[in-house]
């Protein structure tokens, strides 16, 4: 999938939800309706890093795989941090 697809696929959601009207959304950046999708409402913190964000968009073949796909990249690099972590502890619990 091209950025400028997917940027259309969350449009046509957002149309959809009819939350918003059609014009205003229209008028979004692609970056910026990517950029909603994919940073925490609370806090701020994007749920992709831009290298990943990249993969996903590449890998994905609709927006919903875009999300499965974020998601489980989100959900490996906290395995590997989480570890990661445990090894840490471990190590300072020998020494």
């Amino acid at each position: 999938m091209e950025k400028h697809q997917l940027a259309q696929a969350l449009r046509q959601r957002q149309y959809h939800l009819a939350l918003i009207e059609q014009h205003i959304i229209d008028e979004i950046s692609d970056d910026k309706i990517i950029d909603s999708y994919i940073t925490c409402s609370d806090c701020g913190e994007k749920q992709v890093t831009p290298q990943e964000l990249t993969i996903a968009i590449r890998l994905a073949a609709n927006a919903n795989q875009f999300f499965d796909l974020c998601e489980s990249i989100t959900h490996t690099r906290a395995a590997v941090f989480a570890k990661a972590r445990s090894a840490r502890k471990a190590n300072a619990r020998r020494h």
